[in-house]
């Protein structure tokens, strides 16, 4: 995390901890941010971070459900 700024809002901060405690990378795009899944080819999933979102509580579930839905987890092997 020491590579990355922190989120201003707390439960988007420990949506991008818990992200990245899980392989997947931050990169500084558009306003805030955007993560990318551990599947590095180009059919890798991302999600952006918006920096001020209007509901951070929603935008934080919004991301949780992208990183929930990747189909690449567990793929270290393949």
């Amino acid at each position: 995390m020491a590579d990355r700024p922190r989120h201003p809002h707390k439960e988007i901060e420990a949506v991008v901890a818990q992200a990245e405690s899980i392989g997947w990378r931050w990169r500084k795009m558009g306003h805030w941010g955007r993560l990318f899944c551990p599947h590095a080819g180009r059919d890798g999933c991302q999600v952006g971070v918006n920096g001020t979102p209007k509901n951070p509580e929603d935008h934080a579930r919004q991301v949780m459900r992208a990183i929930a839905r990747c189909p690449h987890g567990g793929e270290e092997d393949k």
